[in-house]
Order: C-alpha cells, then structure tokens, then sequence
C-alpha cells in the first residue's frame, strides 16, 4: 500500500547560513558557527520556539504510531507553497494538516487527525483490497 501523505503546515525555524563558504569555514575552524546558530534561534519568541518543539515531538510520535503507512511532509507556513496550502485548503491557524489532499485539520487536534488519518488508511486497504478481487 502507498504510503498517505500528511503534509504539516507551520512555521519554520531557520538560521541564516553563511553566504560564503571559504568564511563558513573559518567560522567552523574557531568554532564560531554553533553560537551563531544558537544565536540565530534565541531570537525567535518563546512561544514559536515552544510550539516548534511541541510539533517535533508529535510527529516524532505520529511516526513512530504509523511507521510506513504515512509519510510526512513539512512545510513552511510563510513560504509560497505553504501561503498557497492556506488559501487552496482554507487553514486556519498553525500548525495546520493536510491529510492525502482531502481531510485537513488546523491547531492541536491530534485526537481529529488521528481520525482523519485513520479514515484514510482504511480507505486505501479497501480501495487495494477491490483492485484484487478484479
């Protein structure tokens, strides 16, 4: 059975690299590029940071629950794809979910993507099941 697709729309905490990389590895040699990512990352609010972390342990989770059945895939909220996500499957808040194109689910609701995902998987064994009793 292929995979379902979850993909999980939310912000994304990211670090500026450095643009040029005979001084990216300067910065390496005198070890100056962990305080600079760890800089990096302090300056977004606590509460980003919170959620960033709250998120990364559920879908550690979710993995963990669905092992091969579901496939994960993470989007920037403020990227064009992920504005783009927002407007087609009308989301509203983050992090928002997008269950194999169809079911969504926004906020903290595990309980209803659980559901969701769950529906789907059934979906897919039945549709599988009728291609070989064809």
């Amino acid at each position: 059975m292929k995979p379902i697709c979850v993909e999980v729309v939310a912000p994304v905490l990211t670090t500026m690299e450095f643009g040029c990389s005979k001084c990216g590895l300067i910065f390496k040699q005198v070890d100056a590029h962990k305080d600079y990512h760890a800089s990096c990352k302090d300056e977004y609010p606590e509460d980003w940071k919170q959620d960033a972390a709250r998120l990364t342990e559920y879908l550690v989770k979710m993995s963990e629950l669905y092992k091969h059945r579901v496939r994960i895939k993470l989007i920037d909220a403020h990227s064009p794809l992920g504005l783009w996500k927002q407007l087609r499957h009308g989301l509203r808040g983050t992090p928002s979910f997008i269950v194999d194109g169809q079911g969504t689910c926004s906020g903290w609701d595990t309980d209803r993507l659980e559901q969701l995902i769950d529906t789907r998987i059934g979906e897919a064994s039945q549709e599988l099941a009728a291609r070989f009793r064809e």
